[in-house]
């Protein structure tokens, strides 16, 4: 261990590079529930600093592979989630009523318009 570097959980040093921390699966954990910032007794607003972590990882390329899927599904139908035809014919034989549509094309348009499709392609080098 080099001087100003502390032992830390799972054998990580402190402190990290900015490429360690980008390149982690923890800054994905955050729920965006906001209860650190109501907990906080110093008011940090968390939540925030890990919303900006995930916006320099994904620039950088480091998006996890789930996220990755979820994305290209947004972009091929609208929604985060393909809906199953065998779900929309159980809503149909429960009388449920139809989903609402989605403009895939408009959702489309504007994911392009602010570089997604580019943002999910971009790996991480290295």
């Amino acid at each position: 261990m080099s001087e100003g570097e502390a032992p830390c959980q799972g054998g990580k040093r402190f402190p990290w590079s900015l490429r360690d921390v980008l390149a982690s699966e923890e800054i994905w954990m955050c729920a965006s529930c906001y209860t650190c910032i109501d907990r906080c007794p110093r008011d940090v607003d968390f939540t925030y600093v890990s919303l900006a972590l995930r916006n320099l990882a994904a620039r950088e390329g480091f998006i996890p592979d789930a996220l990755r899927m979820m994305g290209n599904t947004i972009l091929q139908t609208g929604l985060v989630y393909k809906m199953p035809a065998s779900r929309l014919k159980a809503r149909e034989k429960h009388g449920l009523p139809p989903l609402p549509s989605t403009d895939v094309e408009q959702v489309r348009e504007l994911l392009e318009a602010v570089g997604f499709p580019a943002l999910l392609t971009k790996k991480a080098e290295g």
